[in-house]
């Protein structure tokens, strides 16, 4: 397949696109493609589960759904690892869509998260790494960690920033390529809500027929206590190999509203103001936040035109 336009770089702490250059896409290809910390790893479990026809013991780990772009690995090995699979590929990014192939055949997943959660549950993340990559953004005391959230810009970073600014910013570049079918948005409330429903979605929409049973067993198997029992129960927990202090630490809490008892009335003030400056859509923000539960007009798990 040709590349449509010249890609964005990103180059960050953790992102380096430059690989998406030297690879070639499939038709059949599924690319999750999220901001950090908004269910990436919920939604890839899904996928490859939905792909196998069966539940998979970590399914979305990188073994199965590399994270391509991720310049801390052996792209190279990556690229080989994906171009010498026989079955169909899922494929994890976050890198913004203008940095990544965008390209008629292949399905597209967008997941998005209410930001102010995603800034939270980041924060949880970076203190359960063993290497210190991110920890610079996250120095001081909860009000400046959160004021640079609110006011430091979206650089070529892109998402590494961690800012409010680079989650609007992917989140534009994906409306920008909505008209084209083949981007489909989910946000994290609404797995939290209705998680049956939304696998029987994405399914759908990844042309996959699974048996009601097998539907049944995945999303038992998807559910947040469910994944977390089970790296409680796994060897790698506290692998010293691990990047995580402690694995399970990883699905940490599967809530929302991580602001309450941190954050100050003004401080969430501040944010609403910041996030109409950046995305003035009224019915954009809404979704951005909370997804299809407080957007009754927009077709289920997709945001208004």
């Amino acid at each position: 397949m040709a590349q449509q336009t010249p890609l964005t770089a990103y180059r960050g702490p953790v992102t380096d696109n430059g690989v998406w250059a030297r690879f070639v896409l499939r038709d059949d290809d599924v690319i999750v493609n999220t901001p950090p910390k908004c269910g990436t790893t919920w939604m890839l479990t899904i996928v490859m589960m939905l792909i196998h026809g069966r539940v998979v013991p970590d399914a979305g780990s990188s073994k199965n759904a590399p994270w391509l772009d991720c310049g801390l690995r052996d792209a190279a090995g990556m690229v080989a690892f994906l171009d010498g699979l026989q079955r169909r590929r899922c494929i994890k990014s976050h890198t913004p869509f203008d940095g990544v192939p965008f390209l008629p055949e292949p399905t597209y997943i967008g997941v998005y998260r209410h930001p102010v959660d995603v800034h939270f549950s980041m924060r949880d993340h970076v203190a359960n790494m063993k290497v210190d990559l991110l920890g610079a953004m996250f120095g001081g005391d909860t009000r400046s960690n959160f004021q640079r959230f609110l006011t430091h810009p979206c650089t070529s970073a892109g998402t590494d920033d961690l800012t409010l600014a680079s989650i609007v910013h992917h989140y534009r570049e994906a409306r920008a390529r909505a008209s084209g079918g083949n981007l489909h948005f989910f946000h994290y409330a609404d797995l939290t809500r209705d998680l049956s429903g939304q696998i029987r979605r994405l399914a759908g929409l990844l042309d996959i027929a699974v048996p009601q049973d097998v539907l049944r067993d995945i999303a038992e198997a998807t559910q947040f206590g469910a994944m977390r029992r089970a790296v409680e129960l796994s060897e790698r927990r506290f692998s010293e190999d691990g990047i995580f202090r402690d694995a399970a630490a990883f699905f940490a809490s599967g809530s929302s509203n991580k602001w309450e008892g941190e954050l100050e009335a003004d401080q969430m003030a501040q944010y609403a103001a910041r996030l109409a400056e950046l995305l003035p859509d009224p019915a954009e923000r809404a979704w951005l936040e909370w997804g299809h539960g407080q957007d009754d007009g927009a077709q289920a798990g997709e945001p208004h035109n």
